[in-house]
């Protein structure tokens, strides 16, 4: 099966795939949404020394996002958002600050582990189409029962 490439180290494939076997086609509302999702994670790419980045979350249909716990406000659910592990030299937490000091034109970043694991991921989103990106910043702590966010300036 030929992937659909939205840039050239992201598809399409890659930014719907999940693993909770529910559908999980974007409607074609989201089409514009996932492709500069897939561009700001190329230039995440490219700035993090074109090391690759594994997407374990991009966009999820709301069952797929209800069943894996994702805040109803998603913007997983638009398709503007993915949660990442970069594959650089200077790990998940130095990636988190490269693209927090970068000059990329992130909406939401936030660096999320699962308390009691040292299992350790990236949140980034785009705005919305036609707004300025917020640019707000957090780490997070995930629990079976919720999760806490704390801003960095």
């Amino acid at each position: 099966v030929p992937m659909t490439n939205l840039t050239p180290h992201f598809s399409l494939e890659e930014l719907t795939a999940t693993g909770t076997g529910l559908q999980n086609d974007p409607p074609v509302s989201v089409a514009g949404n996932l492709l500069r999702l897939a561009e700001l994670l190329e230039q995440i790419r490219e700035m993090l020394g074109g090391h690759p980045i594994r997407v374990s979350s991009g966009f999820r249909s709301e069952r797929v996002n209800r069943a894996v716990g994702g805040a109803r406000n998603s913007a997983h659910t638009e398709g503007r958002a993915a949660d990442i592990v970069p594959f650089a030299p200077l790990g998940v937490h130095g990636a988190f600050e490269a693209i927090r000091r970068s000059f990329l034109a992130w909406d939401k970043l936030i660096l999320e582990n699962r308390v009691g694991t040292n299992t350790y991921w990236i949140h980034v989103q785009v705005a919305r189409q036609g707004e300025k990106p917020r640019r707000e910043a957090y780490i997070a702590q995930v629990t079976d029962t919720g999760t806490a966010y704390r801003r960095v300036p």
